[in-house]
């Protein structure tokens, strides 16, 4: 799923897209908010100490826009994603994707997303 930081003066709509294009080359179109999501993970560093990291995720549903041709992801330093993969939410697995993707998952499901915080581990 992608996602990123905010470049300087950019909207959230603006890093939608771009964030989309960047990691994907697939062009879309902000449809609307879905909400947000608070969560922590538990991680293994390097040096096998645990960290938990806390994230809070801005959901928002999107089409593509089919006008416009995918586009090869083109690498660059500090890139964190090497494409994508469309599949089924019943294809995916918790160990293999970001607890973000569980969390849109979980949306497709239900149409809700939880205010509780939630919690992943994917320590080693």
């Amino acid at each position: 799923m992608p996602g990123g930081r905010l470049e300087p003066s950019e909207s959230l709509e603006q890093a939608v897209t771009r964030e989309f294009r960047e990691e994907t080359g697939v062009a879309v179109r902000v449809v609307g908010s879905i909400g947000v999501c608070d969560f922590q993970v538990l991680w293994t560093l390097e040096d096998r100490s645990t960290e938990r990291l806390h994230h809070i995720a801005m959901l928002y549903q999107v089409e593509v826009d089919r006008r416009e041709e995918v586009r090869p992801v083109k690498a660059f330093p500090g890139q964190d994603s090497d494409g994508a993969a469309w599949l089924p939410p019943e294809e995916i697995e918790a160990r293999s994707v970001s607890p973000v993707v569980l969390q849109a998952v979980d949306w497709l499901r239900s149409r809700r997303l939880s205010v509780a915080r939630s919690l992943f581990d994917y320590r080693t």
